[in-house]
């Protein structure tokens, strides 16, 4: 596999790390750091030789790259799916999306259960994601706990643009106007909790999912990196689950 890497922060690297690729080019707008065997793109754009671009950057860089990615024949990984709750920029990509070469995924990135969601979505009916984190995540000083947002995922998106991948990645499969977000600050926390709960016509569901901050970077869930890289395995795996 021969990959372009857009966005060599933490989970770029752990990606490097915890996988061993063909070839591997790298954008970063902020950073080149001396990793062996890479080669460095001063400029952004599609080497030929690419049939894997992932992108692990920012909402900004899906934004801005991905209308040139579509035009080239490459499986293309987005994880900043908060990019998506701009709707402009939404039906301008999928609108793009239906006369590309390109194969897009979506890892689930911090949360399960969007294997069910997926098979339920044309039957869901409503989606609330409450999502608890310390106030420090979320740019906030106060102690204890409390409601900080309860709305859209595109007012979220206003609010706090880095804190609902999650939220965006779910209105991407059951639909935008079928998600509630309810974010609250609690001090108390250590990890950041995320409660998913779907009701549909087929049943009623529920997933809490607390994870483990990386040890480089604690604004990262190490379980981000690993849904990547079994996204990637899937691409060649003549076994697929979910």
């Amino acid at each position: 596999m021969r990959v372009l890497i857009i966005g060599v922060g933490n989970i770029g690297k752990q990606i490097l790390k915890m996988t061993h690729f063909e070839k591997v080019y790298a954008f970063d707008k902020f950073q080149k750091d001396n990793i062996p065997d890479i080669y460095w793109l001063e400029e952004f754009h599609i080497p030929e030789d690419v049939d894997t671009v992932i992108e692990c950057a920012s909402p900004e860089a899906v934004k801005e790259y991905s209308f040139q990615i579509l035009k080239s024949p490459v499986n293309y990984l987005i994880i900043s799916t908060s990019a998506f709750a701009d709707r402009a920029f939404r039906e301008s990509f999928f609108e793009e999306l239906k006369v590309s070469p390109a194969r897009v995924f979506f890892p689930s990135g911090a949360i399960g259960g969007l294997d069910l969601l997926a098979a339920i979505r044309k039957n869901v009916q409503q989606v609330f994601i409450e999502t608890r984190k310390h106030p420090r995540s979320l740019g906030i000083n106060i102690e204890g706990e409390t409601t900080v947002f309860e709305g859209s995922v595109e007012e979220a998106a206003k609010l706090f643009p880095r804190n609902i991948n999650i939220a965006s990645t779910v209105g991407l499969i059951a639909g935008f106007e079928k998600v509630k977000v309810i974010i609250r600050a609690d001090s108390s926390l250590s990890n950041n909790v995320h409660i998913i709960s779907v009701i549909s016509d087929v049943g009623k569901y529920e997933f809490k999912i607390e994870n483990l901050p990386s040890p480089e970077n604690p604004k990262t869930s190490m379980v981000t990196v690993y849904s990547i890289l079994k996204t990637i395995e899937s691409l060649n795996s003549k076994i697929v689950f979910g």
